[in-house]
């Protein structure tokens, strides 16, 4: 008779009290009341902030639309956590499917530009570019980008309500 030795995985505690980035997606300072301690968060436009893990969670249990999107899962958000295990901990990511929290960034607005059609263009246009944020992003991404597509650049002109 033999036995063998089980391993069991213990998923890793996290450490609440550690500071992780957050990121501004907005043209625009934004800012919120802390639950966990007293006083405001302000985040001017386009910077970060170091929050503890404790304050996220508390901002995200409580409804903060700046960190849980439109779906309430982070997609559309105006702020970005830029810590990995924390999105994971908030269900805006997970391992075991591909769901992964849609943000707009550089890698998405080149995907966009690669759709060949106007037609699949706009489509994932209105999909990708939903809020206000993100209608302005889209035009500084652009400018950094150097993108140049004229009849492209116009409709997202159009739709944005934005000069790029």
């Amino acid at each position: 008779m033999t036995t063998k030795n089980i391993k069991l995985e213990q998923p890793e505690e996290l450490n609440m009290d550690q500071k992780v980035t957050v990121r501004n997606l907005a043209g625009w300072t934004v800012g919120f009341r802390r639950i966990e301690t007293q006083g405001d968060v302000t985040i001017p436009k386009e910077g970060t902030v170091r929050l503890s893990r404790s304050e996220i969670i508390a901002q995200i249990q409580s409804g903060n639309r700046l960190f849980i999107g439109i779906d309430d899962r982070g997609s559309h958000a105006t702020l970005y956590i830029e810590d990995e295990p924390t999105r994971l901990e908030v269900e805006f990511d997970s391992k075991e499917e591909k769901r992964t929290q849609l943000i707009l960034n550089s890698d998405l607005v080149k995907k966009l530009f690669d759709y060949k059609t106007m037609k699949a263009f706009e489509d994932k246009l209105h999909e990708y570019v939903v809020t206000r944020a993100e209608k302005f992003a889209i035009t500084q991404i652009i400018k950094k980008l150097k993108l140049n597509d004229h009849e492209k650049i116009r409709m997202i002109e159009n739709y944005t309500g934005y000069k790029v």
